[in-house]
């Protein structure tokens, strides 16, 4: 499963995630098995709009770097290079762990 958002989810509400999936499996991926999408933003929203939970939203000045196409590659690729340069990040990310 993969969202192309950051989410921080408390562990009992991956049970309530679960059940949405379970819902999901059940009426979407027949209908339409190579393409189904079980969008969490979507499910978030529908419960947000029933009033079954509220969120938090951190704000950030950070870039965000979109992945969606081939042709983003480059571009993302050249933005890390500038951050590796500049010092925003160590060339071995994981060094001081």
């Amino acid at each position: 499963m993969v969202s192309m958002n950051m989410w921080g989810f408390t562990p009992e509400f991956l049970k309530t995630l679960e059940e949405g999936f379970k819902e999901f499996f059940e009426k979407e991926v027949p209908a339409n098995p190579l393409k189904a999408e079980y969008l969490i933003p979507t499910f978030i929203g529908e419960l947000l709009s029933e009033g079954k939970m509220s969120v938090k939203v951190l704000r950030t000045n950070d870039t965000w770097y979109g992945m969606t196409y081939k042709e983003d590659v480059v571009a993302v690729k050249e933005s890390f290079s500038k951050m590796l340069e500049n010092g925003t990040y160590k060339g071995d990310l994981f060094s001081d762990l």
